[in-house]
């Protein structure tokens, strides 16, 4: 496996930490490098119409209705870290409640609750 594939992702996951990938390159290097293609090269490390905030906004929704706790946080991390404000962060869970329900809003919304505290932050 090549090392920039391993970089790119430290790169674009902006902080936030998933050990899955470590454990992905390890256990599967040919594939970890198919899966750079698509999630750094495709998506969050590619400069296309949508600017990353909105991608991490999107995906702050998507993983918000899918009930996915892991996805919520990373996404919601990264969203900040590139200044996307907590206020923002709290719309695209909101809006996730549409398609998702209750619990992905109680998700969300404890997640950043969550972040922001680890963070010594208050909401604004």
């Amino acid at each position: 496996m090549k090392q920039d594939a391993k970089e790119a992702f430290k790169k674009t996951a902006l902080g936030a930490q998933n050990a899955a990938y470590d454990i992905i390159a390890k256990l599967d290097p040919e594939y970890f490098e198919k899966l750079k293609g698509l999630y750094v090269d495709g998506t969050f490390g590619r400069e296309g119409a949508l600017p990353r905030k909105t991608k991490e906004l999107i995906m702050i929704g998507i993983t918000c209705a899918l009930n996915r706790p892991r996805g919520v946080r990373l996404h919601c991390e990264r969203a900040l870290a590139l200044g996307v404000s907590p206020r923002e962060v709290l719309e695209a869970v909101e809006v996730a409640a549409i398609p998702g329900g209750m619990p992905g809003l109680w998700l969300g919304v404890e997640t950043l609750q969550d972040i922001l505290k680890a963070k010594g932050q208050e909401f604004k």
